[in-house]
């Protein structure tokens, strides 16, 4: 008989195949990222994103780029806040890892622990989307 391991929490897996950057993760996580990125498709600051299997979703790989019109690149700070916040989305956790460059422009990534926006959960960074959204455009805009 197998042995369970109650306290061994799930792995998220990436691989880059092909253009497309492949996540593994479990199905509730799946499920909850690819609802955020088709919520937030129109707003241009998501990478595109497709249900491969019940575990697997993939994105369009994005090579992050230097910012090299910092003004142009916060510019974009209050429309993506605008654009979760229309999408009825928290992000939760924006830190220079779950955001990307891509031509001056903000790119997110990482939704699997977002959450709606009147969730009453916490979310992973207690100081909320705004703060960490400009706080890692500027580490940003320094590197």
């Amino acid at each position: 008989m197998r042995k369970l391991q109650l306290n061994a929490a799930p792995r998220s897996k990436v691989e880059l195949i092909g253009g497309w950057a492949y996540k593994r993760q479990p199905m509730t996580l799946c499920d909850n990222a690819e609802w955020c990125y088709k919520k937030l498709s129109a707003s241009g600051y998501v990478p595109k994103c497709e249900r491969v299997d019940i575990e697997t979703i993939r994105t369009v790989y994005v090579e992050s780029e230097p910012v090299t019109d910092k003004e142009a690149f916060m510019a974009h700070y209050e429309p993506v806040l605008q654009a979760l916040k229309d999408a009825g989305i928290r992000h939760g956790d924006l830190t220079p890892q779950s955001v990307l460059v891509k031509d001056n422009r903000p790119i997110l990534i990482d939704f699997a622990e977002s959450r709606l926006w009147n969730d009453p959960r916490p979310d992973k960074r207690p100081e909320g989307d705004a703060f960490w959204l400009k706080h890692t455009m500027e580490i940003l805009c320094e590197r």
